[in-house]
């Protein structure tokens, strides 16, 4: 074997469940229990021959994703999900040896891409009491601050920074790109996209795959001052997001009375598991995302094995400080978190 570059040899690749989805309740991957807007499958169903065989336009797509987020399309760029933009990012960015400050735990592409691009990484752990580490992130800064990598609100730990905290960080780095993914925004409410305008520093990630059901789809946009949009363009292939995913985006979007059904039926569910995981005495945390913690304590690894020989998947963060012990559980559908909760019940007896 040709042996690859030092910094892609020393990283792992992101772990992925082998085997059939098929009768699994899978509630470790943050993905929507309730799908996608039953236009998107329309919208593929009229798929003509030719949406399939010539290369997509996006002026459609881009000038519909302005008119929702008030942007000029020339601040937008779409890709090949929110995983593939921060690639875009590291790879637009990062020369061997700039520093990238993160969170820890958090979205795990990030530390990967940062990785495989040559960065120093500069981890700030989160506390106890899962607040983000925003003062770590200060006392850290310095001349070789290259990139900011801030998820809001995050992932595992549902922790979300103050949006003030947010401005001094781009006040107080002026020299780095905040990258600010917004993944989860359509849970907590609040998107930060009105302070483009403001700070050309900040770039902002979006997806398509939580709250819009999407995640097959592989979908995501970048919001960018237009000449950031426009390095980025040099990076990411002119086709990167196939004709499908673009139709689905346009469906999904125009369907904005399907999505307020989908997050109000998250927030529910979410009360739900953590009213009744208290009942089993468990500790919960509820995230401004779409999952809640629950604390297992020292029988983490064990309640989790026994999970999944009933085929009930939640996400184990026990090898996560300072999350040893805790389960991250996507809110599902009443059917799949009572199945849930009644194996726990059992396992826990």
């Amino acid at each position: 074997m040709i042996p690859p570059r030092k910094s892609v040899g020393e990283v792992t690749p992101y772990p992925l469940n082998p085997g059939t989805r098929r009768d699994k309740i899978r509630l470790d991957l943050n993905e929507s229990a309730w799908g996608c807007s039953p236009k998107v499958l329309e919208a593929l169903r009229r798929i003509e021959r030719m949406d399939v065989s010539t290369y997509p336009v996006y002026h459609d797509f881009l000038s519909q994703i302005a008119a929702q987020r008030n942007l000029p399309p020339e601040n937008i760029m779409i890709t090949n999900g929110a995983d593939d933009a921060i690639r875009i990012l590291m790879q637009t960015y990062i020369e061997p040896g700039d520093e990238v400050v993160v969170a820890e735990p958090s979205f795990g592409m990030i530390t990967l891409q940062a990785r495989i691009a040559g960065a120093t990484l500069r981890p700030v752990r989160y506390g106890s009491d899962l607040a983000f580490p925003v003062e770590g992130f200060r006392a850290v800064l310095n001349s070789k601050t290259r990139l900011l990598a801030i998820v809001r609100p995050d992932s595992p730990t549902g922790g979300r920074i103050r949006r003030a905290d947010l401005i001094d960080l781009l006040r107080e780095a002026p020299q780095a790109v905040v990258m600010l993914d917004e993944t989860y925004w359509h849970f907590c409410g609040e998107s930060c996209v009105d302070l483009l305008a403001e700070y050309p520093n900040l770039v902002i990630l979006q997806s398509f795959s939580k709250a819009y059901g999407l995640a097959g789809m592989r979908l995501g946009m970048v919001f960018a001052a237009a000449e950031s949009i426009a390095e980025y363009r040099k990076v990411n292939p002119p086709f990167s997001v196939n004709a499908l995913a673009m139709l689905a985006g346009m469906a999904a979007l125009a369907d904005q009375a399907y999505l307020e059904e989908v997050l109000q039926a998250v927030e529910t569910e979410k009360a739900y598991l953590a009213e009744r995981m208290n009942s089993l005495g468990l500790e919960t945390r509820t995230s401004p995302a779409n999952f809640v913690l629950a604390h297992i304590g020292a029988e983490a690894d064990r309640v989790h094995t026994a999970l999944m020989a009933q085929n009930i998947f939640v996400k184990n963060l026990s090898s996560q400080p300072p999350l040893e012990g805790w389960f991250r559980i996507t809110a599902g559908t009443r059917r799949e978190n009572d199945i849930l909760l009644n194996a726990l019940k059992e396992i826990l007896s």
